[in-house]
């Protein structure tokens, strides 16, 4: 099985269509490559215009602990 990050990431021609647009993300902790990268993280070292990113109240990595008294 191959995740869709993986092929968008590995195959040039699936990127082509998103370079000339601004692209959002919606992630969580666990939104990560089969090398275990973040996937926003792979995004932006593919070069990807990412405009925006939408994760859960405790943050896309899971390292904010908002409301957790």
């Amino acid at each position: 099985m191959t995740f869709g990050i993986d092929r968008l990431l590995a195959e040039a021609e699936l990127r082509r269509p998103l370079a000339s647009r601004r692209i959002a993300l919606l992630a969580h902790p666990a939104s990560v490559t089969r090398d275990l990268v973040h996937t926003l993280d792979a995004l932006f070292a593919a070069g990807l215009p990412l405009a925006a990113a939408f994760g859960p109240q405790h943050g896309l990595r899971g390292d904010k602990q908002h409301n957790m008294v």
